[in-house]
């Protein structure tokens, strides 16, 4: 028989309930998490400082890369992050990221 858990509150499971292990988050908390974008490695540092400062939860966690990927040539330097949002502030979350993705990749470029 296997063990089955409920999902009727799944804020009682934390965070990892909904985001990758090998990642790191700005220190805010929400009940549910959804992906909202994939960038950088650089920019994921100062990404997650000004999420803080509007108040938006957010993680981000490395791309896994699939060996099909690599054979296709895809440079390993090119590391990616996949950005998580809590669900609650997504909106928010968009219209930062619409604004400050280009400035800040031209910035540290």
């Amino acid at each position: 028989m296997a063990a089955q858990r409920s999902v009727a509150n799944p804020e009682n499971f934390g965070r990892l309930w909904w985001l990758p292990s090998r990642g790191r988050g700005n220190g805010l908390s929400d009940a549910g998490w959804a992906p909202i974008a994939d960038v950088e490695a650089f920019i994921v540092a100062p990404l997650l400082a000004e999420l803080r400062i509007a108040g938006v939860p957010a993680h981000a966690a490395p791309v896994p890369v699939r060996p099909s990927q690599l054979l296709r040539g895809r440079p390993a330097s090119g590391a990616r992050y996949r950005l998580w949002v809590g669900t609650s502030a997504y909106s928010r979350a968009e219209d930062l990221l619409r604004v400050r993705i280009p400035a800040l990749s031209r910035a540290t470029a």
